[in-house]
């Protein structure tokens, strides 16, 4: 049994040296091979010519080719710019029609704005011009009537303005108007009823008894030369006018009653009081003083003590608000 083991071990031994022996002939077979392909002039990587007409026609290509890539290049360059361009073209497009509707939208707004504006600016005027009718009714005439009634259409055409700048303008001519409603009465149109009431009773009155009594008849001699120089009238208050006279006394009443009325128009107080004294005189020397007479005389008297005219604080300040705000919302 201890022989058998020997035989085995020198056969492995063999093998490896046998394997190792075909590797290193491989090993140099291609060794040799290369080392041959080398000494005949052919080279595992091909080499380069570099001769003269090799080199210009690859410096001719690389020109070509860099010329041709220029050309790409500035084809490119071009297109960028002209995209850039488009691209700004349609942003200011967009920006304009953005600006264009902006506009649009602006200008609705004042096309609004406008319409009311003009609106208030009729209606100003309207009520500006009515005011002012009011105004030259009420100085220089003293119409309540007409000044109230130009004063309410004023106030219609106020109180359609609206807007909260005009609410001062709508507060004024409410306590205008509610100031010229006040007047309970006026004393011009009571003075108009007197002397009106003084005509009416003028014709109803007996005629004053004058020196020459009608029907007497006509003295002679001495008695008509007395007479001619010395007049004897009952001595009072009246001076008596003779019956040739008469006529022309009437007229002068008549004359001073218009002057009476034209004062009263003109709210004039002292020329209204100075004609209804004169009145006063023209009545007693024409007609008797009778009971009728006096009460009628007593009234004008007091009518002609009064005011014509009325103290209103109110009269004309709707006026002068309505101007000074026009001037404040005037540019």
């Amino acid at each position: 049994m201890s022989d058998t083991p020997a035989p085995v071990a020198k056969t492995h031994s063999r093998i490896g040296v046998v394997i190792l022996s075909a590797v290193l002939i491989i090993a140099l077979a291609i060794f040799a091979w290369i080392r041959f392909r080398v000494d005949s002039g052919e080279a595992l990587i091909p080499t380069a010519d570099l001769s003269t007409e090799a080199l210009d026609r690859r410096l001719l290509i690389a020109e070509q080719q860099v010329a041709r890539l220029e050309q790409e290049r500035a084809a490119l360059q071009q297109r960028l710019g002209e995209s850039a361009n488009r691209t700004n073209l349609l942003r200011d497009e967009v920006l304009g029609v953005s600006e264009r509707a902006a506009l649009i939208e602006d200008s609705v707004q004042q096309l609004s704005r406008s319409d009311r504006s003009a609106m208030d600016s009729l209606r100003l005027n309207e009520a500006e011009l009515l005011l002012i009718i009011a105004q030259e009714r009420w100085q220089l005439s003293g119409d309540l009537a007409g000044t109230l009634q130009a004063t309410e259409l004023a106030s219609t055409a106020i109180n359609g303005l609206k807007d909260p700048q005009w609410l001062t303008l709508r507060q004024t001519v409410t306590r205008e108007l509610a100031a010229y409603r006040g007047i309970e009465a006026d004393p011009r149109a009571i003075a108009r009823g007197e002397l009106d009431a003084l005509e009416a009773l003028l014709p109803q009155l007996p005629a004053a008894n004058s020196g020459d009594i009608e029907g007497t008849p006509e003295p002679y001699g001495f008695e008509r030369l007395l007479k001619a120089l010395i007049r004897i009238q009952p001595t009072g208050q009246q001076t008596l006018i003779a019956p040739a006279e008469r006529q022309a006394a009437q007229t002068a009443l008549a004359l001073e009653i218009t002057n009476a009325r034209t004062a009263l128009q003109l709210r004039q107080s002292a020329e209204f009081k100075n004609s209804a004294r004169r009145i006063d005189q023209w009545l007693l020397r024409l007609y008797t003083d009778g009971k009728a007479l006096q009460e009628r005389r007593q009234r004008l008297q007091q009518a002609a003590n009064a005011p014509l005219s009325i103290a209103l604080p109110e009269a004309g300040s709707t006026l002068s608000e309505l101007q000074r705000l026009k001037q404040s919302v005037t540019p």
